[in-house]
């Protein structure tokens, strides 16, 4: 969450500190949304060494 929220603030900047709706709030959620999204599908596909697996 917290280099999404950086990335988000960079961007915001960058692009001159927008005010209007749609471009703030697409920088401003979106971008962190997407970073917590692709953390949670990254550590999905390659956390395979930690799952449990009961034998019996």
């Amino acid at each position: 969450m917290i280099p999404g929220l950086l990335l988000a603030m960079l961007i915001w900047y960058l692009a001159g500190q927008p005010v209007t709706e749609p471009m703030e709030s697409l920088i401003c959620n979106g971008i962190p949304l997407l970073s917590v999204f692709l953390g949670l599908l990254f550590g999905w596909k390659t956390g395979e060494e930690y799952d449990i697996r009961i034998e019996s």
